[in-house]
């Protein structure tokens, strides 16, 4: 099932209401006032019941004026979803402004606010939203101090950069709150408090009294810190697009990781190192993300500069790695349609001096016109020879690709043309860009070792698999494209199951289509029937890929999730698995599933879900396979013994 991000800004009104138990991606919204119970004793109860009609009058206005909705009132708190993460946070500001303009209107003590924000996919359930997105949310509301706005990093980065009118005199920041423990949740979640200064407030101060000199080194000092956090962060986030396990860049990240936790700390603390020598601190880091976004702008003396500095900081390889365009960062790059970048290659592009050799080979030659009649071919060729001058990042081009084709792993390459205009090829141009990496050199000689040959289309497409080593790298290919595209914008499964205390849903196709949008739901209550295996039949055309996945919705007492392949009744490996350990973002690195089958603990409390790819390597051979999934009550079991053996030892 496709999850694709609804745009920000779109009102409720727009959007459909969900049609089965797999949520949109939504941003959650908790609010609470602080001191209830204080300001019921010391004010009396019909002060207190005035003041909290006054307090959902608020809320309540600004919801409707940002274009969220109500879920529920909380007593004293409110729960609201957004269909984006920056009308959120602008609700949000909006409520502890007008909060705190009525405690100035008013003899008695006011009441102060505290929001906590998420954004994820969580299950929707009639008009209420479950899940451990749901949970996060309230988590972080829960910690909130008064009159404070704390985010989930997904929002934070979601909602990028947010930019008051003038006239309203205010500049708003993120100021990162460090990691956090939260009740429910094993790994601690990075949060970012939002803060509004008045700036015309802020010159009065400073005009009516001069800060001191250790006042204004507390500040540099400050600021200091925080501008490290948001490079170590950015920093953090960084990928090599054709080695997930890149050393340089893994031993770069290490330091970062260090002095990021020690920034944290003692910006805490707020004292320190002098600010400049914070500064010179992550310079270094600083200096490797200027060389990855502004490669193609520097000149060559400001490139010679930070080259030397990066190779002193971090080695020669990775200096390499930034020159070649091989690293990305979601963080510093907007994702664009690839759409809108095979337009943007049409168009002239201003002449940038080539930074090496090596860049101005990266620009492939136009389609040959020989081949212009293997559809399947032209598309996909056309697609990589558009995308690869236009400097979009691989992983950013796989998710807009996926997110307007969410079933392409799923059709044969040779069979894209019959699908969607013949505009599916051209989402195979990931896979040219595989192989190219692979082979180097394949795809400016392939079509000139394709011809002389008896049909150009089939030996184009038995290059690929020899020559561009397909038959031996398939695999990886799709450990690579999951590892960006899931859980976000997430692929077409055929299959899957949402578990819940008190049903299971089993969510499947309409039809046998290929990119069939339509599914069909079946919810199961009888506790022999939930706890029956579930077992999938797929035939799976050569090198195409199926998903399935498995989920929590409302689940008080976790879950255990067995999964198993077989081909022609012999176990299996071809399967990649990885766990969801929030909806947006955070998951496990893929692993293949053993042949003995595999056991993942504790869905609804370590897990979100379970997805799994199912895949054909062979470039030749249909294959038929049988995915078993069990979502079964935790047990105790022997490490040794395979989730799958037979009561009693084996059938006679």
């Amino acid at each position: 099932m496709n999850e694709n991000e609804q745009s920000e800004g779109t009102s409720p009104e727009a959007v459909p209401e969900a049609s089965g138990p797999l949520g949109d991606t939504v941003t959650i919204f908790f609010s609470d006032i602080r001191g209830f119970t204080d300001y019921t004793e010391r004010e009396g109860d019909e002060a207190a019941r005035q003041m909290l009609r006054r307090y959902n009058a608020i809320v309540r206005e600004k919801i409707e004026d940002y274009s969220g909705t109500v879920v529920k009132e909380l007593g004293d708190g409110f729960m609201a979803t957004f269909r984006g993460a920056r009308p959120a946070i602008l609700c949000a500001l909006a409520i502890q402004r007008t909060v705190v303009q009525a405690n100035r209107n008013q003899a008695r003590h006011g009441i102060e606010i505290g929001i906590g924000i998420n954004t994820g996919e969580p299950i929707q359930e009639g008009t209420d939203y479950v899940g451990l997105d749901v949970n996060l949310a309230a988590r972080i509301c829960a910690i909130a101090k008064p009159g404070q706005i704390l985010v989930a990093e997904t929002t934070r980065w979601l909602a990028g950069r947010i930019e008051p009118r003038r006239s309203e005199g205010a500049v708003v920041e993120y100021v990162d709150d460090g990691l956090h423990d939260l009740k429910g949740f094993p790994e601690r979640k990075q949060l970012f408090r939002v803060e509004w200064h008045h700036t015309a407030t802020g010159a009065q101060a400073g005009a009516a009294e001069a800060p001191s000199a250790d006042e204004e080194e507390t500040a540099a000092f400050k600021a200091a810190v925080q501008r490290g956090i948001g490079v170590l962060t950015r920093v953090l986030g960084v990928v090599h697009l054709d080695d997930p396990a890149f050393p340089a860049l893994l031993e770069c990240q290490a330091k970062a990781s260090e002095l990021r936790l020690a920034l944290s700390r003692a910006g805490g603390e707020r004292r320190g190192a002098p600010a400049k020598e914070v500064l010179e601190w992550f310079a270094p880091f600083e200096t490797l993300l200027t060389l990855m976004l502004e490669r193609n702008t520097l000149t060559e003396e400001r490139w010679a500069q930070l080259d030397a500095t990066v190779a002193r900081a971090f080695g020669r390889p990775l200096v390499n790695a930034a020159a070649r365009g091989r690293l990305s960062t979601s963080a510093a790059e907007k994702p664009v349609s690839a759409e809108t970048a095979r337009e943007r290659a049409k168009e002239p592009e201003p002449v940038v001096e080539a930074r090496s050799s090596v860049a101005g080979a990266l620009a492939p030659p136009p389609l040959d016109e020989r081949a212009a009649g293997v559809r399947w071919w032209a598309g996909a060729y056309a697609a990589w020879s558009q995308w690869k001058p236009s400097g979009l990042a691989w992983a950013h081009a796989l998710r807009a690709e996926v997110s307007r084709f969410p079933y392409l792993l799923s059709v044969h390459i040779r069979a894209t043309a019959d699908y969607d205009d013949g505009q599916l090829a051209g989402g195979y141009f990931l896979l040219l860009e595989h192989v190219e990496n692979e082979s180097p050199g394949f795809m400016r000689t392939v079509i000139e070792r394709a011809l002389g040959e008896a049909g150009l289309g089939p030996r184009l497409y038995q290059l690929l698999v020899d020559d561009g080593r397909l038959r031996e790298t398939y695999a990886s290919f799709v450990r690579d494209v999951i590892q960006v595209a899931i859980p976000t914008p997430g692929m077409w499964a055929d299959a899957g199951v949402v578990e819940s205390d008190d049903a299971t849903a089993l969510i499947s196709r309409s039809t046998a289509t290929i990119g069939d949008p339509q599914e069909e739901t079946v919810q199961l209550t009888d506790p022999q029937d939930r706890a029956a295996d579930r077992r999938f039949l797929v035939t799976m055309q050569p090198l195409t890929t199926r998903f399935f996945y498995v989920k929590s919705g409302k689940l008080k007492i976790p879950r255990d999730v067995d999964v198993k392949l077989t081909a022609d009744d012999q176990p299996s490996d071809r399967a990649w698995f990885l766990t969801v350990k929030d909806s947006l973002s955070v998951r496990s690195d893929p692993k293949l599933i053993p042949p003995t089958g595999v056991s993942v603990p504790n869905l609804g409390r370590d897990n979100f879900g379970v997805w799994i790819a199912v895949f054909n390597a062979d470039p030749d051979e249909v294959v038929t396979y049988e995915l078993t999934v069990s979502v079964k009550q935790p047990r105790q079991q022997s490490a040794a013994r395979s989730p799958f053996s037979r009561p009693g030892g084996p059938a006679r």
